[in-house]
Formats: C-alpha cells, structure tokens, sequence
C-alpha cells in the first residue's frame, strides 16, 4: 500500500469514527488490513495536519480540519504528545519520570528532545518510560507543573 492511500485511509478512519488515540487508529487500521508503524502514523498525523478538538460530550478526537483553520490553530506538539500518552509524571529531585502508555516512550522522547523548553537538558527513553534531566530540582519542578497541567487538559 502506498503512502497516498494510507493516508487516504486514515482520513476515512477519522471522518466516519470518533478516534482518541494513536493507538485506537493504529487497531481500526490494522482492521482495513493496513499495517504500520507507531513512529509511520505519527509522521501521517503530522503530515494530514490532524488535529484532537472535544467533542460534543468533552471527550477529545481527532479531526481533519481545512486549510483556513490549518493557519489559525497551532498545536504545541509537546502538549499533544503528553496529553495523549502520558499516564503519570513523578518528580525525583532534578529528574521527572513520565510513565507513559505502551510503546509509546520513545515517541514521546523524541517529540520533547525536539522541543525548545529551556527546562530540559536530556532525555533517556524506553518503551513505555521516559526520563527528562534538568538542570535543577526548582527546574525540574517547574518542568513537572507544566507537564502535569498538559495531562490534565485531556
């Protein structure tokens, strides 16, 4: 299958389901027959300009939004990624400790290393873990607080 028609396939998925998750995609793909990876359908988010919106009950899914509202919302991609795959965060001194959902570290490692928070000095990732460092226990609670506020806004 070609990359045009998974993407394709995607934004039927989309349009016709209320999809949470990257994970709940990934299943109702894998249903279609289509096979990818976590890292893949990631990139197609990203490409489709996908984003999560509330739905009439609260809950978050994502939606295919048009050009015109590509160019008025911008979505923080830390604060996604956290929101949606981030079950805990806990503070030890200089280090935050996010547990995340499962396979789902690195991905999220990898969207934080790509970010410009200042908080942050380096990451260490696994598959269902990710270790932030930062300069300083003040630094790394200040760190924690804003994670922890992205969590919350799901």
């Amino acid at each position: 299958m070609s990359k045009r028609e998974r993407q394709e396939q995607i934004i039927n998925i989309i349009q016709s389901s209320d999809i949470s998750t990257q994970s709940d995609l990934m299943k109702m793909l894998q249903k279609e027959g289509i096979k990818t990876t976590q890292a893949t359908l990631s990139r197609d988010i990203r490409e489709l300009n996908l984003v999560k919106q509330a739905d009439i009950t609260g809950a978050t899914v994502y939606r295919v939004i048009s050009e015109r509202e590509q160019h008025v919302i911008e979505v923080d991609p830390v604060q996604e990624a956290v929101a949606e795959s981030v079950l805990t965060i806990t503070q030890v001194q200089f280090i935050n400790i996010l547990k995340t959902e499962p396979n789902e570290g690195n991905r999220v490692a990898a969207v934080i290393d790509d970010s410009d928070l200042s908080e942050i000095k380096g990451t260490i990732a696994g598959y269902d873990t990710v270790v932030i460092f930062s300069e300083s226990p003040a630094t790394a609670g200040s760190l924690n607080q804003k994670l922890n506020n992205y969590i919350h806004q799901r």
